[in-house]
């Protein structure tokens, strides 16, 4: 190797060093103090967070998925209607590509809105079948919250479908060469062979942020796990969930970049 590249590479470790450190330096600064102080933490903190939260919870569990479906839905099929009107003029015309470009870019928005839709809908089912908050309530009231806990999950997970469909299609029109139908289990390997290389570079690039991004969150929820078995007695399940999650996306993404190295 080239001795010039060998200390252009030996310089740029020498610097990103000297910033590693001063983070490891901040970051013991913080664990020691959060640590010293973890008993007047636990007697401040460690029973009036969680009565909290699960009072908000035993009153919003029941309504949230209805309230959280409509608006996303109603807001969804405004921007629906509106990209699938720009579509129309656009395809008469097929001069502006700024605009089948916000077209696209509004209905990748759609499908951002339903997908945190369906995955709060599982939040809040799991979660109502851990709390129960409508068995705390009398007679008829409690009947309305038990049907709006289960209709609101239903009308969660049917709307999403049938939103995310009508965007994929809206999507093949725009992009003839694309292919793939929701309601297919193998959906997301069609759709992918059917992308051409500008979409595929794309989605390359969104994988890897959210790869880093999971990466990084799993550290925080690391911390929080390990602060919150001394304050909450979280227990070693949370640490478990968190770490099982870090290897399945860490492994898997090395395993598929070995194998696209191979491919090369």
């Amino acid at each position: 190797m080239n001795n010039n590249r060998v200390e252009e590479i030996k310089q740029e470790d020498k610097k990103a060093f000297k910033r590693f450190l001063i983070i490891i330096v901040i970051s013991a600064i913080i664990g020691g103090i959060i640590g010293g102080s973890s008993l007047y933490l636990k007697e401040m903190l460690g029973e009036s967070i969680p009565k909290l939260l699960i009072n908000i919870f035993e009153v919003i569990t029941p309504f949230a998925s209805v309230v959280l479906t409509i608006i996303t839905s109603v807001v969804s099929m405004i921007i629906y209607n509106k990209s699938r009107k720009g579509f129309e003029l656009w395809s008469q015309t097929n001069e502006d590509d700024d605009t089948i470009d916000k077209i696209e870019e509004n209905l990748s928005y759609i499908l951002l809105f339903t997908s945190v839709n369906m995955i709060l809908g599982f939040f809040f089912f799991g979660l109502g079948g851990m709390l129960l908050p409508f068995n705390n309530a009398q007679g008829n009231f409690s009947a309305i919250k038990a049907n709006l806990f289960i209709v609101g999950f239903i009308l969660c997970i049917a709307s999403s479908i049938l939103i995310q469909n009508k965007i994929i299609n809206l999507e093949k029109e725009i992009n003839p060469l694309l292919k793939g139908s929701v309601y297919d289990v193998k959906f997301s390997k069609k759709w992918l062979d059917s992308c051409d290389e500008a979409i595929k570079l794309g989605i390359y690039k969104s994988a890897f942020k959210a790869y880093t991004t999971v990466t990084n969150t799993c550290l925080i929820l690391w911390v929080i796990c390990i602060i919150g078995y001394g304050l909450w007695d979280f227990g070693v399940v949370p640490m478990v969930m968190v770490t099982i999650i870090w290897l399945v996306q860490t492994i898997s993404y090395c395993i598929e970049s070995i194998k696209s190295s191979k491919v090369k």
